[in-house]
């Protein structure tokens, strides 16, 4: 019905059509806010069809949502919206049983942030905690006299497998 009034205000160029539309779809009351959140929307079955198929694959996990859902971020309230209960506990299942630890520790399998920087390729283990700093044993290192070197948790993030 949003998209119809906004079809309707813009051929009519009708101010009360306009602001009815934005009522509708959640926007603001200008021609270009109107349209904006009129493309998102038009992405709204596709979003629900992809999230629901990977919901329905047996042995879903979180990485593989959040895979899917973070393409659909922008219009995430329309549709959570949309999903059933079921559906939203799931998630909600899946979330909380990830397994992916929230913050760079000791025994922390860690590859560098920056993609610039040669060490994000590779992989390494957090092996100790000094003053703030976590200390890395790089595995490229085993057979060279330097084997850590300590880092920022910033300067870190968590090894995702060869294949980034």
């Amino acid at each position: 019905m949003g998209m119809a009034l906004k079809n309707l205000a813009s051929a009519m160029n009708n101010t009360q059509a306009l602001e009815a539309a934005a009522i509708i779809l959640g926007s603001e009351p200008t021609p270009i806010a109107i349209a904006y959140r009129a493309e998102q929307l038009e992405m709204l079955p596709q979003a629900v069809s992809d999230i629901r198929s990977v919901l329905a694959k047996p042995g879903c996990n979180w990485q593989e949502f959040w895979n899917v859902a973070q393409e659909y971020e922008v219009i995430k309230s329309d549709y959570w919206a949309e999903l059933t209960t079921q559906e939203t506990e799931l998630i909600k299942t899946l979330e909380n049983s990830s397994t992916q630890p929230r913050t760079i520790g000791i025994g922390s399998t860690v590859a560098h942030a920056d993609p610039y920087r040669t060490l994000y390729l590779e992989r390494g283990e957090v092996v100790d905690e000094v003053e703030g700093k976590v200390v890395v044993a790089w595995d490229h290192w085993c057979n060279e006299l330097k084997k850590t070197q300590s880092y920022s948790r910033e300067e870190l993030r968590f090894w995702q497998g060869e294949n980034q």
